[in-house]
């Protein structure tokens, strides 16, 4: 039993890190929020991404400034805008 346990923690775990938060800093100031790290596409210039509701999503990448973890973000976005 404790061996199940163990086996679904780990689980647990490695599956939170598979839904890492991604803060997408726009040209115009806004943030948006991605599940997922979001993948660039060169032939098209932009930015693809899981929205909150888990809606494929796109950004032209001229409106992105930064792409950042979440936590990452939260912690000091003024530093990334200067």
């Amino acid at each position: 039993m404790k061996k199940i346990l163990t086996v679904l923690h780990l689980i647990a775990a490695i599956c939170a890190g598979c839904a890492t938060r991604y803060s997408l800093l726009l040209t115009n100031g806004e943030v948006v929020t991605a599940h997922g790290k979001p993948t660039y596409n060169a032939e098209q210039s932009r930015y693809y991404y899981k929205d909150v509701n888990g809606k494929l999503s796109y950004i032209p990448a001229s409106k992105v400034r930064e792409v950042a973890p979440a936590s990452m973000a939260d912690k000091g976005s003024e530093q990334f805008i200067k």
